[in-house]
């Protein structure tokens, strides 16, 4: 990292600048959304945009915190070596013989000479203490946001189903990406013009449920072919029709875990199979919905309690 802490900075000082950057930082996302209509290719622009933003700003303050704690210690341990010099010849000698006594009587009780060697084994321990605290106030600030609050909730569903989440890119294609992870020798383009076909041919049952984003009105059947080909062509966001059209070309039950609310279920009557299931996020990537696959969890993972 290239950016300096000044020598005169304070643990407080880089806190309260921290505290600072993250004000305005979420002043500038809010100025984001703000900018977003319901044009889907500007929201997903802004959605990757406002990641990156967060992503960065919590990388550089968590080293920033590492980097102010660990100049202290360098400092102190330059000091020390200077002093060290300073010591005339008999001292080193008569230093030499109190630390052999000293360290004697460390196990001796209170009240005792703590040898120079453990002082500095003492102060790096409470150096390496006081960087972890550091470390761990910045993890909680962003602890109850509601990123990671929805991630929580998530995860635990997840667990009481022997699963995990397994990590889609967030783009238009994430949910037939998710989708695609859980079967074998099957794309994204290939789930996206099944899906499109399985629209045509039964827009009586899906048209009255598509509406215009501008107008919310229900689409023309010309709007609604311009939405199919959208569908088939470009990395158009799936949702619901989608999902129900594929739990019925696939002949598969999908379901989809949220936070809040109970799994939706799509194709109920589908269970020759064992069903595809996909995590929904609300607030994962900041803007816009988002899916995520799973996984079997074994118990041999690690798991990281912290949420970042």
């Amino acid at each position: 990292m290239d950016e300096k802490i000044p020598e005169t900075s304070t643990e407080e000082e880089i806190l309260t600048r921290h505290r600072k950057e993250k004000k305005d930082l979420q002043a500038k996302i809010q100025q984001l959304k703000k900018s977003v209509n319901k044009d889907k290719k500007k929201k997903k622009e802004i959605t990757a945009e406002i990641t990156r933003l967060e992503q960065e700003q919590e990388s550089r303050h968590a080293e920033e915190l590492s980097l102010i704690v660990g100049h202290k210690e360098v400092l102190e341990d330059q000091k020390e070596e200077e002093n060290d010099t300073e010591i005339s010849a008999d001292m080193v000698e008569q230093e030499s013989l109190n630390a052999s006594s000293s360290e004697a009587q460390e196990t001796q009780g209170p009240g005792k000479k703590v040898s120079k060697a453990a002082k500095r084994r003492q102060k790096k321990a409470d150096a390496n203490r006081a960087r972890e605290a550091l470390i761990r106030e910045e993890k909680d600030n962003n602890r109850f946001c509601a990123r990671n609050v929805e991630a929580a909730k998530l995860k635990a569903l997840l667990k009481a189903r022997k699963l995990k989440m397994f990590e889609i890119q967030p783009d238009g294609d994430c949910m037939y990406a998710a989708i695609a992870h859980q079967m074998t020798d099957v794309t994204v383009s290939w789930l996206r013009s099944k899906a499109s076909q399985y629209l045509r041919l039964h827009s009586d049952d899906f048209g009255p449920f598509i509406t215009n984003p501008d107008t919310g009105e229900q689409l023309t059947p010309e709007e609604f072919e311009e939405y199919c080909d959208q569908t088939e062509n470009t990395p158009a966001w799936g949702g619901q029709p989608e999902l129900r059209a594929l739990s019925q070309v696939l002949k598969r039950r999908i379901e989809v875990l949220q936070a809040e609310g109970s799994p939706i279920i799509f194709g109920e009557g589908c269970n020759e199979e064992k069903p595809i299931i996909l995590t929904y996020y609300r607030h994962y990537y900041g803007l816009g919905e988002h899916y995520n696959s799973v996984a079997a969890f074994t118990g041999d993972e690690e798991e990281d309690d912290e949420e970042t």
